[in-house]
């Protein structure tokens, strides 16, 4: 009997160790998957040509969503007519938020130059969107991509990426990141403010 009762044990130790296990195994899984679907927080990168699915001189793909007020918006709808910026970001992401500033002089810079500036937020809910505008004050439109339809559409896999959008829709410039040094954060909005006084020129597209 005595044999009997510590087989037992073994058994249920045994047991409990398997089902520790799958727990573990599930909790990586999930883990890892959402690791892997989730955009990367990027402190540096620069201007580039390429990114996910979108190309420099290459028209940008449509896409429709609602904003933070929940009005409905359309990329195409300001085709022919504005510039637009669209600002990739979450509010988890540091060198997101350290980018707000700049979004936000370079958006009252170009307030009447016909550029309509989109903070496009990827993955996150409304409230919690709501709350994090309203203690930074952050007054640039804000986008909602809570299934990130959009960024995965684009092919997003690092924040904060802004892309800019000429008015004939094709991608103008491609910008990763946002550099930690002043002078390289300087640079980088240097770089947008020539480009979107080009853009918004007579002869700008």
């Amino acid at each position: 009997m005595e044999v009997c009762r510590i087989v037992s044990a073994r058994k249920l130790v045994l047991i409990l160790a398997c089902i520790v296990l799958a727990a573990v195994t599930v909790w990586v899984h999930y883990e890892v998957k959402v690791n892997l679907q989730r955009p990367t927080e990027l402190a540096s990168g620069g201007s580039v040509e390429q990114s996910g699915n979108l190309q420099v001189g290459e028209e940008i793909p449509d896409f429709s969503g609602v904003d933070l007020d929940g009005a409905d918006i359309t990329l195409s709808e300001f085709r022919n007519r504005e510039v637009v910026v669209l600002d990739f970001w979450a509010s988890w992401c540091q060198p997101c938020i350290r980018s707000m500033p700049s979004l936000e002089a370079l958006n009252e810079a170009f307030e009447h130059r016909d550029v309509e500036f989109l903070a496009v937020n990827v993955g996150e809910g409304p409230e919690l969107v709501r709350e994090f505008v309203e203690d930074t004050e952050f007054t640039v439109r804000v986008v909602m991509d809570e299934g990130e339809d959009i960024s995965g559409a684009y092919g997003v896999r690092g924040i904060p990426q802004l892309v800019v959008v000429g008015r004939d829709g094709k991608v103008a410039h491609i910008e990763l990141g946002y550099p930690p040094l002043t002078r390289l954060s300087e640079m980088r909005e240097d770089r947008l403010w020539d480009l979107l006084e080009e853009l918004t020129g007579r002869d700008g597209v």
